[in-house]
This record gives structure tokens, C-alpha cells and sequence, in this order.
């Protein structure tokens, strides 16, 4: 396309710049596409390339770095739109069918949650934080199941039928775990699943409400070193009341659920809803640097 610019004016990129193949997929030869909302910005994909793009240890072709970002800027607009893996928009470089591919070899390597730490730990110092967290909240909240198959269960106290989110975050809102059982389950039954995938045995503390109280959130506490402190207070009367530090990962739940994908329970296993929890607080993190100027 004669005088097409090769990048966006807020750093997205409009079309790749190389000429790579994926086993008979369409080659990045500058192929030009609009940003979408969701795509990463040079600055944000600079922040993460290093664990994305893998060192090339076999023979043939190597990926170009651009078909990496791709696969991540194609996973981003799946959780930020909800669309169905297979309605992938065809101006992408790459098809959904290897983005999902990849997003599955990431979720077993547990690249997210080390690319979370990463983003976590430099978003904490930009704050004048330490890098790793003393105290966490936790809560959970309920997400109604689509028609697909899986695992779920229905919620009694809050009339859903599908699945539970149990999520950890530090004093800022910040993810630092994530859970994800049928809707049944209680949080107390939960918490100590929750605490082993913690990544952060700096917590001392943690602040929680009345659904962790009992004796085995207490004993998972006391086991990982934590406090456990319940935050409760009177019934609101004639409004909603916020509650000190609860409402923090009430926040975040805001935060995950402006991801049309996590609004619903749309996957077959609770460990890729679980994954896609990940990547929408990534795209968070990313982002900040970036509205700080």
C-alpha cells in the first residue's frame, strides 16, 4: 500500500515487516491491518519480548519476532471482546488455531503467571513499593456458565449456576493468584488451594470476609505463615457500605469482568478460564506505563 505507514501514532503496529511462513500460512509480507484497541504498543511489547519469542534451538526458519506478538495481540483481543477463537479476524498474520496452540503451551509453561510477576513487581516500585507484597486480600464472586461443557456447579447464597473465581491480590488491587473452582465450592473450602499457587511468600497477611471464617481457612493460614484477618462489619441499611481493604479486590473483579471473555464461563475446563484471569490483569499492567506518560 504506496505511502502506508508502517506503525500507528500510539506506537500499535499496522502490518508486520517480514517474510516468514508457518507451515503454509499466509507469509507477514507486510501485510497491512488497522491497531486494534487491545494490541500491545511498541513500548508495552518491549516489556515483554523476552519471554514471549523462544531462542531458536532447531533447524529450519526461525518465527520472525513480529509473528510472536501477533499470537499475543490475537490472545489480547480474545479476552478483551469475547469473540470465539475460531471468529479470529482474518487480518491477522496468524491463524486462531496456532494462537490457541501457543496460549496452551503457555498456560502448561506458566508463562503467565511469570510474565505477571515481572509486570507486578515493576508497576510495585513505580509506586514507590517494594517489589514483593506483606499483605494481600481475597475474595471470590460467582460467573454464570454458557451452554459449553465443563465443570460447574451452582451457587446457592447468589443464584448462579457456573463457576467461581477465587482471586488474591496485594494492598493496590494487583493480582497475585487466581483459583477457579464450580460454583458450589466454598471460599473457605478454596482458600488453601488459593494459597498454594500464591507466588509471593513475603505475605504475612491477609484480610478476608465472613466467608473464610472457620477453622480450615485458619489452619491453611497458619500453615503458609499468614494472618488471617476477617473484615466485617454492620448489614448495610439503605445502601451499599465499603468495607476497609475489601474494597480493593472488589476492584479488581471490576477490572477482570470489563473482559467480555471472563463475564461468562465460555471454556471447556476451568484451567483455561483460569489462564485467560492472567492475561487480562497483564493487559492491565501494560497499560500503565504508557497513561503515566
Amino acid at each position: 500500500m504506496p505511502g502506508h505507514d508502517a506503525h500507528a501514532t500510539d506506537g500499535r503496529r499496522h502490518g508486520p515487516a517480514c517474510r516468514c511462513w508457518s507451515r503454509g500460512s499466509v507469509p507477514c509480507e507486510l501485510i497491512p491491518r488497522r491497531p486494534y484497541p487491545s494490541d500491545l504498543t511498541d513500548t508495552a511489547w518491549a516489556r515483554i519480548a523476552a519471554l514471549v519469542v523462544p531462542t531458536h534451538t532447531r533447524g529450519g526458519r526461525p518465527c520472525c519476532e513480529h509473528r510472536w506478538r501477533e499470537y499475543v495481540n490475537a490472545l489480547l483481543l480474545i479476552v478483551a471482546t469475547g469473540i470465539p477463537w475460531r471468529s479470529l479476524p482474518h487480518d491477522f498474520a496468524v491463524t486462531w488455531s496456532a494462537t490457541h496452540k501457543h496460549f496452551s503451551r503457555w498456560t502448561k509453561k506458566q508463562l503467565w503467571g511469570q510474565m505477571l510477576t515481572i509486570l507486578r513487581a515493576e508497576d510495585r516500585v513505580h509506586d514507590g513499593r517494594d517489589q514483593e507484597p506483606t499483605a494481600a486480600v481475597v475474595d471470590s464472586s460467582s460467573v454464570k456458565s454458557t451452554p459449553a461443557p465443563g465443570e460447574r456447579g451452582f451457587d446457592g447464597a447468589k443464584k448462579v449456576d457456573g463457576i467461581k473465581r477465587h482471586i488474591l491480590v496485594d494492598t493496590a488491587g494487583r493480582l497475585l493468584a487466581a483459583h477457579v473452582t464450580a460454583a458450589n465450592v466454598q471460599d473457605r473450602a478454596a482458600f488453601a488451594d488459593l494459597l498454594t499457587k500464591n507466588p509471593c511468600p513475603s505475605v504475612t497477611h491477609v484480610w478476608a470476609d465472613k466467608g473464610y471464617t472457620g477453622q480450615a481457612p485458619a489452619t491453611a493460614a497458619a500453615a503458609a505463615g499468614i494472618e488471617l484477618e476477617i473484615v466485617s462489619g454492620p448489614k448495610p441499611v439503605g445502601g451499599f457500605v465499603v468495607q476497609p481493604r475489601r474494597w480493593v479486590v472488589k476492584r479488581t473483579n471490576g477490572w477482570i469482568n470489563r473482559h467480555r471473555r471472563l463475564v461468562r464461563q465460555h471454556e471447556a475446563t476451568l484451567t483455561a478460564h483460569e489462564a485467560l484471569v492472567i492475561p487480562s490483569q497483564i493487559r492491565l499492567l501494560l497499560r500503565r506505563p504508557d497513561q503515566h506518560g
